[in-house]
């Protein structure tokens, strides 16, 4: 059975009409001569000139691609694409036009307003150079535009405020370009980023601009959550209860959830950094010296540590938007992400920003579902609030089955049994049961011996978290699966590829983008940096 096809309705609006009807008017006094003809459409409608200049432009660029005859060996794949380059060329010199048009008309609004502009740095007057053009890339194509500009001889800095109102950046691409880029970026290597924005948006940016932009970014997302973790702290500067918790904007619409879930667990990427020249011994340092004579760069010579740095990782969601796929499979509908590269004390200041936010300070019951951690401790011990606190069942049990592997080796049936009657035990509340059983077994391997103890001696300092008979009866979720899951596909996926390796910095960074890209939060947050 076919599709449907809808008979086609050719019309145009009024828009469309009073164009065209200034075109027909300016081609029969003109002839469509060169720039009499846009002067007369200009004149006949009332705009400016580059606007009539820009509508032409698009015109032609439509036309020409209209026009075009039918290739021999015509392919459709590469037809749309000369469509999509047709459709560029079109709208770049008006969207040029009204960018344009702004600015012109802020500068004038900021030419006839008392103060002048000031300086960003001293805030002292600016001394005011004319009108300066700069070049923008956007995802249409460059953008050549012109604004007032001022300059500060004392700071050696400069400032267009009518470009700041407009909302372009200082940088080279327009706001909307390094969103795009910054999240392609931050979704997949900086190389597929760079093709993927060559074949979708036929816009060519290298690599390196992309890691400039993207870090360009990462420290500006960095700073507006670092200071709005600050004013919304629940503790000052001493230590001390603040006499009146600041909240975050949209936690006043938020309703108190009955319970509230917060998941917390941490990943390790891995990082390089170069070691300092000092604490190079004396045969690496002549190394490094005969590297840089011969003008190599890395490899030879130089000398990096190379170690995991944790990220730290939360999920936030709440018991109304947990269900189950399956009876053996839930899900959970709706969740917030929030990843950090740095001590657990900095983690916990952001995730209490959108603990506020969710209303989970005023949750009936705030459950805390880990691995056991002892940052993870300390952490609920830092929080204002009272936590129910759960140990992760899948963690206990996957340590019983490590013990009952390193007992009796993989793939044993007698050791699978003793796996399996432990971890049921657990399950039950019966963990106790499990320490006495761990006490008499008396492996002779030392590394066997360690890993009994430390598996004693961790269910032991969790026995006040491991009464899961009780939470299932109260309906409460016993497993950390979502922040698991958060540590491969929000962080791993993207910071744990095979032999990448990260500086610190730029570690911490993508960590803090790829919670905003999962959190969807990536045109809010734009709009957020443009105002700050």
């Amino acid at each position: 059975m076919g599709y449907p096809v809808e008979e086609s309705k050719p019309g145009i609006g009024d828009s469309g009409r009073k164009w065209l009807t200034a075109v027909a008017a300016a081609w029969e006094e003109t002839g469509g001569a060169g720039g009499a003809f846009a002067e007369a459409i200009a004149r006949k409608l009332g705009t400016e000139l580059k606007a009539t200049a820009a509508f032409l432009e698009a015109i032609d660029a439509i036309a020409t691609f209209a026009d075009a005859p039918l290739a021999e060996g015509f392919v459709a794949l590469e037809e749309e694409d000369k469509s999509v380059e047709a459709a560029f060329r079109a709208v770049r010199p008006i969207l040029e036009a009204r960018l344009q048009a702004a600015l012109s008309a802020a500068d004038a609004a900021i030419a006839a307003a008392a103060p002048s502009p000031t300086c960003k740095c001293c805030a002292g007057k600016l001394e005011r150079q004319g009108l300066r053009e700069k070049p923008w890339g956007s995802i249409v194509g460059k953008l050549n535009l012109g604004r007032v500009y001022g300059w500060c001889e004392p700071c050696g800095t400069g400032r267009a405020r009518a470009q700041e109102l407009v909302g372009l950046p200082e940088g080279d691409y327009t706001a909307r370009l390094e969103e795009l880029a910054s999240m392609m970026t931050t979704t997949v290597t900086f190389g597929m980023a760079r093709r993927l924005l060559r074949e979708l948006l036929h816009v060519e940016l290298s690599e390196k601009a992309l890691k400039d932009l993207t870090e360009r970014r990462g420290q500006e997302v960095k700073r507006l959550q670092q200071a709005e973790a600050k004013r919304c702290a629940p503790y000052d500067e001493k230590g001390l209860p603040v006499p009146v918790q600041v909240k975050p904007q949209e936690a006043q619409s938020v309703e108190a959830p009955e319970v509230a879930y917060l998941e917390m667990d941490g990943v390790f990427p891995m990082t390089r950094q170069e070691i300092p020249e000092a604490e190079l011994s004396a045969a690496e340092r002549e190394k490094l010296e005969q590297a840089r004579q011969s003008k190599a760069r890395g490899g030879k010579g130089r000398r990096y540590k190379v170690e995991g740095k944790e990220v730290k990782n939360g999920v936030l969601y709440t018991g109304e938007h947990c269900g189950q796929e399956s009876p053996s499979r839930g899900c959970i509908t709706e969740k917030r992400y929030v990843s950090h590269l740095g001590t657990w004390q900095q983690f916990a200041a952001l995730l209490w920003v959108q603990m506020l936010a969710l209303g989970f300070d005023r949750a009936k019951r705030l459950v805390v579902i880990s691995d056991g951690a002892e940052w993870i401790r300390s952490f609920c011990e830092w929080l204002p609030v009272q936590t129910f606190l759960i140990l992760d069942l899948f963690h206990a049990q996957h340590r019983i089955w490590e013990v009952a592997h390193a007992l009796y080796g993989e793939g044993d049936g007698e050791g699978a049994k003793w796996a399996r009657t432990q971890c049921a035990r657990v399950e039950a509340g019966k963990a106790q049961e499990v320490i006495q059983a761990l006490a008499f077994l008396q492996p002779r391997a030392e590394h066997v011996r360690k890993k009994v103890d430390e598996l004693a001696a961790y269910l032991k300092n969790n026995l006040d978290r491991m009464d899961y008979p009780t939470y299932k009866a109260m309906g409460l979720r016993v497993t950390s699966a979502a922040v698991e899951s958060a540590n491969y596909h929000v962080t791993g996926s993207r910071l744990k590829l095979q032999g990448m390796r990260w500086d610190v910095e730029g570690a911490a960074q993508m960590a803090s983008l790829r919670a905003d890209l999962f959190n969807g939060d990536w045109e809010t947050r734009t709009r957020q940096l443009l105002a700050a």
